[in-house]
């Protein structure tokens, strides 16, 4: 009882030092799993996929609730977050795909499989070899992509060239002539499986347009997208930017531009017609909505502008119209409700700072359909 109790306390002092506060595969803070085999301290929800690595890999217990001995403390001691990840991330690519703790499950699992299964990041030549299937930034193959107007998902073939991603409809129209070209430094990439029927999907959005992709399976899926991020380093040169730490920010910044945030709010048609379900995503200052997550285009579109403009967001206080807040333009201004308080307190604050952060909207880009 006393050994237990002592082994109970190191490793409490463990878990205290400065990289072991979070988990080490997605920073989650507060890890209270480990895996003994590893020497790394893991949120649950890593813990769980490091259980399905199977004990030769990952043998995974709790903190709190386990018994452990002093080899299993030994192993912890030994190693640790930091010099755990040192090892098992020696060579990662700066633009490699990182999970964090938002991440779905798909990218987490991925992750993890990478650094201890697959051990893609470290010397040994089947490493190399795995590494450079992304490291080219170059890559062809067939995905199903989301028919824009009948929804239908069909095999079409991709391909990734220099700094464009194109696809085909049919095979012999492939190299020389691309169903649609998109550019890919003003591509957004996210993963969006949430959104869809498809597990393993993702989705580029050009020019207010969304095409959504769906791969086979959760490697398929991370390759393409860690193709698309390699493609995209290779365009903004960051191979000159690793030895200048601000200049590579902002290029793993640009690679990881994403929704600022996305979900359902009720928008009031002008005049006070009603109300109308519509799915928001806010991306940079141009805030978008549709009737669908997964519709290929938007019903309209916000350029957000600048204070100084006019632009402004504020909550309502009105309890028989539900949580709502106002968003001006030098338009109109827009009526949104959404489910909860604490969603309203979210939207309100991501839109004051996509405002604050704005250029100025161009009043002859500006679409604010009414719908």
């Amino acid at each position: 009882m006393e050994n237990a109790q002592s082994i109970r306390n190191e490793l409490e002092e463990l878990l205290q030092r400065p990289g072991n506060r979070f988990c080490a595969d997605c920073g989650k803070p507060g890890p209270d799993w480990a895996s003994v085999t590893l020497g790394v301290f893991l949120c649950i929800d890593c813990s769980g996929v490091h259980r399905n690595l199977g004990p030769a890999i990952s043998k995974v217990k709790s903190v709190q609730l386990d018994q452990w001995t002093l080899e299993h403390l030994k192993v912890m001691r030994d190693n640790g977050n930091d010099v755990s990840k040192a090892h098992w991330e020696r060579n990662l690519p700066a633009f490699f795909r990182r999970c964090t703790m938002t991440d779905e499950p798909v990218l987490r699992e991925q992750w993890i499989r990478a650094k201890y299964e697959r051990k893609e990041f470290l010397e040994a030549p089947e490493a190399e070899e795995a590494r450079a299937q992304y490291l080219s930034g170059s890559k062809k193959g067939y995905l199903l992509k989301k028919g824009k107007d009948n929804n239908r998902w069909q095999a079409r073939f991709v391909q990734l060239d220099g700094d464009m991603l194109k696809y085909f409809i049919h095979d012999k129209d492939i190299p020389h002539n691309p169903k649609d070209s998109l550019p890919l430094l003003a591509t957004t990439l996210v993963i969006c499986s949430h959104k869809l029927d498809k597990p393993f999907a993702f989705q580029l959005t050009y020019n207010r347009r969304n095409y959504f992709f769906a791969a086979e399976d959760g490697k398929s899926l991370v390759d393409w997208i860690n193709c698309i991020r390699a493609a995209k380093a290779k365009c903004l040169s960051i191979d000159e930017a690793l030895g200048d730490p601000a200049q590579l920010q902002r290029i793993l910044d640009h690679l990881n531009q994403a929704f600022l945030l996305e979900g359902w709010l009720d928008k009031q048609s002008p005049h006070e017609r009603g109300w109308k379900k519509r799915w928001f995503a806010l991306h940079d200052s141009v805030l978008l909505y549709y009737k669908n997550p997964a519709d290929a285009e938007s019903l309209g579109f916000i350029q957000l502008g600048t204070k100084s403009q006019g632009y402004e967001v504020k909550e309502n206080q009105n309890p028989p119209l539900g949580f709502c807040f106002s968003l001006v333009t030098q338009r109109r201004t827009y009526s949104l409700r959404a489910e909860s308080r604490d969603l309203v307190h979210k939207w309100v604050d991501v839109l004051a700072q996509a405002i604050e952060k704005s250029q100025g909207a161009d009043s002859t880009a500006m679409q604010e359909q009414d719908d």
